[in-house]
């Protein structure tokens, strides 16, 4: 920065800070630059700085009480929240973890996705009932489902040799057939105790609903600090203070100044 942008700078800073003296010490120039107001400036700037001191102290504790009671709504809401989740988990699980696969089927925790086909579809773990069945051409797992429709999933195991079909040895479609039996064990078992988990929950949800002890405890704390302050001896002496300030320079130079 060349010497010329420097005065030019410290030119704007000077006229920026002659601005804000009128401002804060209306009335001429006199008053607010003469040595004569001295005491006066300082009178009116110490009741200024004693006032926004208490004002600030009084902020600082009703914010942190605010804050306390703004925490004590999220982790209310949040725990609704989280037990609301729960509750629809259990309602629908969906498919759930994907635990294995084998040809067109592909299992996973809730469900048995078919994918032969024109498009996907699943059968409920559920109730379902798995058979292996050892064939000439094709091993097969028959799986007939809670409402009594059955599905053939077909793994042929024959090697042509024109035929560039995948082929599956006997064993791994048992150990998948075994798969599915255990899969269904566990899901039968979770529906069982369905219910249950489900009511506990719901319980669980009016529980923390109803429990609104620490918002009213915080809500409380934040009344209290709020007529604490209203009530503050030393607020009410700064203000009264700086109202006898402004009066003061206000009859002295016949100008209102800002507080």
């Amino acid at each position: 920065m060349s010497a010329v942008q420097w005065v030019v700078v410290v030119v704007i800073g000077l006229g920026l800070w002659v601005l804000w003296r009128r401002h804060r010490f209306p009335g001429g120039w006199a008053f607010a630059f003469s040595l004569q107001y001295e005491s006066e400036r300082e009178a009116l700037t110490s009741a200024r700085q004693k006032a926004r001191e208490v004002s600030r102290r009084a902020a600082e504790t009703e914010s942190a009480a605010l804050a306390s009671l703004t925490s004590a709504q999220s982790t209310y809401e949040r725990r609704l929240r989280q037990l609301e989740q729960q509750i629809a988990r259990l309602r629908n699980p969906g498919a759930g973890e994907r635990l294995s696969g084998l040809g067109e089927l592909v299992l996973f925790r809730h469900v048995l996705m078919v994918t032969s086909g024109p498009g996907t579809r699943s059968i409920e773990l559920a109730g379902l009932d798995a058979r292996f069945d050892l064939g000439k051409t094709n091993h097969s797992i028959y799986l007939t489902a809670a409402t009594g429709r059955v599905h053939r999933a077909k793994y042929p195991h024959l090697l042509p040799a024109t035929d560039d079909q995948q082929r599956f040895d006997e064993e791994a479609v048992r150990d998948f057939t075994v798969a599915i039996q255990n899969a269904v064990a566990d899901e039968n078992s979770f529906r069982a105790r369905l219910p249950q988990q489900i009511a506990a929950a719901e319980e669980a949800l009016e529980e923390a609903r109803a429990d609104t002890r620490a918002q009213e405890a915080a809500r409380d704390r934040l009344t209290q600090v709020r007529q604490r302050n209203r009530q503050d001896p030393h607020r009410k002496a700064a203000d009264s203070k700086l109202e006898e300030a402004l009066k003061d320079w206000e009859n002295l130079t016949g100008r209102v100044p800002p507080a």
